[in-house]
C-alpha cells in the first residue's frame, strides 16, 4: 500500500473516531442539559426543592393548634437554624470530605470497595452527601447501572450550580430519621422535644447516626443500637478534630436522653377540621397535606376554652343533649370560638357548621327587622289571640307557646319580649315571606330558604347552622354591616410568601343603621324582661333571642355583647329527639342555651380578645321630647322612645315643657 493510501486510511479512522466522540459528547451534553432542567433552584437564600412538608395550624395567639401531613411529616428549616455541631456530626459520619470533593468522591469509592471486599459484605458506602441527596430527590432508588450513572452525573451537575451549604441544608431537610420523622426539625422535636436550633453534641450525634439506617438505629425501636451508633459518631467527630478529647469523654458517658413522646395536642378539633376542609376546597388536598403551609387562624384560645367550659358545666354528661357554640367578632366576621360537638374522636360531624336545625323563634328576628324596614314601630299593636289564615298549602293554624291563648292585644315590643307566635304570624302575612327571606340573606343566612309564612316561627325547609346565626345577629350588632364569617386570617408557605388570605374591602351595608339600632334595643328587652333573662349579664349590655322548636327538639339562644356575637344550639345529634326531661326540665331556648350563653359570654367579654371591640359602646333606650329633641320633661305632651349611642344622648331635659 502506498504511503498516501495509508495516510488516507489513518485520516479516515481518525475522523470517524472524532465524529463518534463528538456525537457522544453532544449526546452526553444534551443528557446533562436535560438532567439539569430537573434540578431545583439552590441559589437562593433557602433551597427551593420540591418535597413533602408538614403544614402547621396556629391560633390567633400564635400557639399551635394542629399539624397536617401526608405520609411524610416534615418541616423545612434554613441552614441558619441548624447548629454547627449537627453539621459537623453529619459530615463526619456520612461524608467527611464533603467540603473537598466536587459531588463524587473517588477516594471514598475506592476505600469503600476495599473494605467491602475484605469483609465479604457491604460495610461502607461510597456515596457522597450530594449523591444521597440526588438519590432521594431525583431517582427512583432502583439498583441499576443506569440509575447510578444518572446519580453521578446529577451530583456533578448539582455541585456546579449550588453552594455546599445549600446542598447540606437540602439533605438535612429531606433525609429520613425514622419513626415517621422526615428532616432534622421534625426529628429533633420527635426525639428531643425541641427545635433543631437547640440541640447539643450528644443529640446531634444521635441524629447523624440514624440517617444511615433509620430502622436499625432507631432510638425508640432499639435504644442500645442507637446508643452504640451515636458513640461511633462522637468518636469520628473527635478523630476529625470537631470536638476535643474532653468533650468526647463527656459525651460518651451521657445517656441517650430522649424526651417523652409529645404529640401536638388536639385543640379545637371541630374548628381545625372546618378550616382544613375550607382550605382543601380552595387550594387542594396536596397543598394542605404536603405543601408546608403556615395557616394562621382566627381562633382565640381563651374564648375557645370559655365556650368548652360553659358547655361541659351545663350539659357535659354522656346522656345529655349535645351543644354547638359559635362566637364571631361582629366587626370583622372572625370566628373566635367554635364547639361542634362533645367528642370529635367518636363523631366528626360538625354541629356548628354542618348541622342545619330548625331555629324556632330565633328566626323571628329577621321578621322583626323587615317589619321595622317597612315602618312598623315597636309600639305597633297586634292581636295576640290564636291565628288561622289560608296559605298556599292549606290553612295555617298558629298557637302561642304551649298553646296558651293570649286574648289581649299587645305591642310588637311585648310580643318580641315574650315571643308571641300569633303576633309574628300576623306580621309576616302583613310584610310578606319573600321580603323576610331577603333580609335573612342580607344579614348572613346562606342555607336554602323558602318564602313560606311558617318561617316566621322558624319552620324552615332545611334549617340553619349556628355559624350562620351568629354571623347574622352580628350584623345587627355592627349597626347593619354584614361581615361573612371566616376562620382563617392568612395562609403562608414555609418561605413566608402569602398563599391565600380572605378578601378585604368594605363590608356590606345590609341594614340601615336606624333599623339595626331599633332591632338591637328590642332584642335587649328580650334579655332584660322577656324569655331570655337567663342570659342577662351583670353590668354589661346584651341583646338576643331565644328559640324553641316543636316538641322541644331544638333549643337556641343567639345574641351579642361587647361586639361578640354568639349562637348556642342544644339538641340531639342523631335525630329530632324530644327534650322534655333533661335534668328534670323541658329544654327551651331560655333554659340551657341561655345559661350556656351567659356562662361563656361573661368570661368572653372580660377576656376582651384583641380586636373584639372591647368596651364597644352599645345603644341605650332614651325617652325624648318629640318637639325639642331633648330628654323627656315632666310636661312633654308627646314623647318618643329612641335607641341612641351614648354620645348621641341629649345632655339635658326638655327646655320647652
Amino acid at each position: 500500500m502506498r504511503v498516501s493510501d495509508r495516510l488516507m486510511t489513518v485520516l479516515t479512522v481518525t475522523a470517524s473516531v472524532l465524529a463518534v466522540f463528538t456525537l457522544i459528547s453532544l449526546a452526553g451534553g444534551l443528557y446533562l442539559y436535560r438532567l439539569s432542567l430537573t434540578l431545583p433552584d439552590f441559589r437562593g437564600p433557602s433551597a427551593n426543592y420540591d418535597t413533602s412538608r408538614t403544614s402547621v395550624v396556629y391560633a390567633a395567639d400564635g400557639s399551635v393548634l394542629a399539624e397536617w401531613h401526608g405520609e411524610q411529616d416534615r418541616t423545612i428549616v434554613p441552614m441558619e437554624a441548624v447548629p454547627q455541631v449537627l453539621r459537623d456530626a453529619v459530615v463526619s459520619i456520612e461524608d467527611e470530605r464533603f467540603y473537598e470533593h466536587g459531588g463524587v468522591d473517588l477516594r471514598s469509592v475506592i476505600r469503600a470497595a476495599g473494605v467491602n471486599a475484605g469483609a465479604g459484605e457491604v460495610r461502607q458506602g461510597g456515596s457522597t452527601i450530594t449523591q444521597q441527596l440526588v438519590k432521594l430527590l431525583f431517582t427512583d432508588g432502583e439498583r441499576t447501572f443506569g440509575r447510578k450513572v444518572r446519580e453521578v452525573l446529577l451530583a456533578y451537575q448539582l455541585e456546579s450550580e449550588a453552594d455546599k451549604d445549600r446542598v447540606l441544608e437540602a439533605y438535612l431537610n429531606v433525609a429520613y430519621f425514622g419513626n415517621g420523622a422526615y428532616g432534622v426539625q421534625t426529628a429533633s422535636r420527635r426525639y428531643f422535644g425541641k427545635p433543631v436550633s437547640e440541640i447539643e453534641l450528644t443529640e446531634a450525634a444521635l441524629l447523624a447516626g440514624v440517617i444511615r439506617a433509620p430502622g436499625r438505629y432507631s432510638p425508640i425501636g432499639d435504644p442500645e443500637a442507637a446508643l452504640e451508633r451515636r458513640d461511633t459518631v462522637i468518636r469520628k467527630m473527635a478523630e476529625l478534630g470537631h470536638i476535643s478529647p474532653a468533650e468526647e469523654r463527656e459525651a460518651l458517658a451521657a445517656p441517650l436522653g430522649l424526651a417523652p413522646p409529645a404529640a401536638v395536642p388536639a385543640r379545637a378539633p371541630y374548628f381545625v377540621e372546618w378550616v382544613k376542609q375550607d382550605l382543601i376546597g380552595r387550594l387542594g388536598s396536596e397543598a394542605v397535606y404536603t405543601g408546608g403551609l403556615r395557616v394562621y387562624t382566627t381562633l382565640d384560645p381563651a374564648l375557645q376554652q370559655s365556650a368548652e367550659q360553659a358547655v361541659a358545666s351545663r350539659l357535659g354528661g354522656p346522656d345529655d343533649p349535645e351543644t354547638a357554640v359559635v362566637t364571631v367578632q361582629a366587626s370583622t366576621g372572625r370566628v373566635l370560638a367554635l364547639v361542634g360537638g362533645r367528642d370529635y374522636a367518636s363523631d366528626q360531624y360538625n354541629l356548628a357548621t354542618q348541622a342545619r336545625r330548625q331555629p324556632g323563634s330565633a328566626f323571628k328576628t329577621f321578621v322583626l327587622v323587615r317589619a321595622l324596614e317597612e315602618g312598623v314601630t315597636p309600639d305597633s299593636v297586634y292581636a295576640g289571640t290564636p291565628y288561622s289564615v289560608q296559605v298556599a298549602d292549606g290553612v295555617w293554624n298558629v298557637q302561642n307557646y304551649e298553646n296558651d291563648a293570649t286574648s289581649a292585644s299587645l305591642t310588637l315590643r311585648a310580643a318580641t319580649d315574650w315571643s308571641v307566635n300569633a303576633v309574628y304570624a300576623r306580621l309576616i302575612m302583613q310584610i310578606g315571606a319573600e321580603d323576610v327571606v331577603d333580609v335573612a340573606r342580607r344579614m348572613g343566612i346562606t342555607s336554602p330558604l323558602e318564602p313560606n309564612p311558617a318561617i316566621a316561627l322558624g319552620g324552615l325547609s332545611q334549617g340553619v347552622t349556628p355559624l350562620e346565626m351568629a354571623s347574622a345577629y352580628g350584623t345587627i350588632a355592627t349597626g347593619g354591616l354584614a361581615h361573612p364569617p371566616t376562620g382563617i386570617d392568612r395562609v403562608l408557605d414555609d418561605r413566608g410568601e402569602v398563599v391565600w388570605e380572605p378578601e378585604g374591602g368594605e363590608p356590606l351595608r345590609a341594614l340601615e343603621a336606624g333599623v339595626a339600632r331599633t332591632a338591637a334595643e328590642m332584642l335587649h328587652g328580650v334579655v332584660e324582661n322577656g324569655t331570655g333573662t337567663a342570659a342577662r349579664l351583670d353590668e354589661v349590655w346584651a341583646a338576643g333571642k331565644t328559640g324553641t322548636t316543636q316538641s322541644y327538639r331544638d333549643a337556641w339562644f343567639v345574641g351579642w355583647a361587647e361586639g361578640l356575637s354568639t349562637a348556642v344550639w342544644v339538641g340531639h345529634r342523631e335525630a329530632q329527639v324530644e327534650m322534655v326531661d333533661v335534668r328534670g326540665i323541658q329544654v327551651t331556648g331560655g333554659s340551657f342555651p341561655a345559661q350556656i350563653w351567659r356562662d361563656h359570654m361573661a368570661r368572653a367579654v372580660a377576656a376582651a380578645p384583641a380586636g373584639a371591640v372591647p368596651g364597644a359602646a352599645e345603644p341605650v333606650l332614651v325617652a325624648v321630647c318629640a318637639e325639642s329633641g331633648a330628654l323627656e320633661g315632666p310636661r312633654c305632651p308627646r314623647v318618643e322612645r329612641m335607641l341612641l349611642l351614648p354620645e348621641q344622648v341629649p345632655a339635658a331635659e326638655c327646655p320647652i315643657h
